[in-house]
């Protein structure tokens, strides 16, 4: 692919979709991250991407360990089709796992087994129907600020753009919050997600999580890593790699991520199914556009 060296974004779960994998089912370097995610997690993660069904494909269980081989063996892929190294990567939420695992910091087998640590975890602690998320689409922040002083047990969770918000906690407030919403949002509802992520209710499971990754040992990157928390620099292996393991419960700010994309200056890329990354960035700053590296060559 002809272009210059570009700062990638690692899309996170909501991306998965069938027919993901046109294109790329015949590259080794994609094929070779699908067999080992597979293996790792017992999942026929090629057949549903192919074939679906899709409800099967958005399974808790399923979906996250589908995005992160998709976007790890499409980056491999480009790699090795001529893509120079990124300038410096990010991903939203467990799309940082990618950003991890591309940029060497750990292995493939590590984020799967960090995401099944965390799902592990959660439905330990939560147990079926209790948390969640829901989005707000259109909805000025300090209006959002304002319901959640009204809803204590709820948490903002990602500020996504600067009308373009998540809250994480339990379901019923929840539900009472995107009614609230629902008649003055663009757009309101729940998202297909278990646990509330990115939010102080998951802080007490991450001793738990970190012991049960205590035998990785992370490499320093190949290339800066961004925190999608606040955008800072991650030069350091150990520092990305706590940082990956402590995002579950660190919200996600894209706004300051697109700061810290503006800076730098390089032209953008989502490496990843879809255009979630691309959306999410002009919510922040309508001038910036985000290129893709899904379509197969």
């Amino acid at each position: 692919m002809d272009a210059p060296s570009f700062a990638l974004l690692f899309p996170g779960q909501g991306t998965e979709a069938v027919g993901m994998s046109a294109g790329w089912e015949a590259h080794g370097p994609w094929r070779e991250a699908l067999e080992e995610a597979e293996a790792r997690v017992g999942a026929p993660l090629r057949r549903l991407m192919a074939e679906g069904p899709l409800e099967t494909l958005r399974a808790q269980r399923i979906a996250p360990y589908a995005v992160l081989a998709h976007s790890v063996g499409l980056y491999r892929s480009r790699r090795a089709l001529g893509l120079p190294r990124p300038v410096a990567a990010t991903g939203h939420s467990m799309g940082f796992y990618s950003a991890l695992v591309a940029a060497g910091v750990v292995p493939l087998s590590a984020a799967l087994d960090l995401i099944t640590a965390v799902e592990d975890r959660s439905e330990a602690a939560f147990g079926p129907g209790a948390m969640g998320m829901a989005f707000l689409i259109g909805i000025a922040e300090a209006e959002v600020r304002e319901a959640l002083a009204e809803r204590p047990s709820l948490v903002l969770s990602n500020r996504n753009g600067r009308a373009q918000f998540t809250v994480s906690g339990p379901l019923a407030p929840l539900e009472d919050l995107v009614a609230e919403f629902q008649p003055k949002a663009l757009k309101a509802g729940l998202l297909p997600v278990r646990h509330p992520l990115h939010g102080s209710h998951m802080t007490s499971l991450l001793p738990a999580i970190a012991r049960r990754l205590s035998a990785v040992e992370p490499a320093a990157p190949e290339f800066p890593l961004l925190s999608h928390f606040d955008g800072r620099v991650l030069a350091d292996g150990q520092a990305a790699w706590d940082e990956g393991l402590a995002s579950v419960a660190l919200p996600v700010d894209w706004l300051q991520v697109v700061d810290r994309l503006r800076a730098l200056g390089a032209p953008l890329a989502e490496c990843g199914y879809g255009s979630q990354l691309a959306g999410l960035t002009r919510w922040a700053d309508r001038g910036l556009r985000v290129a893709s590296l899904q379509a197969a060559p």
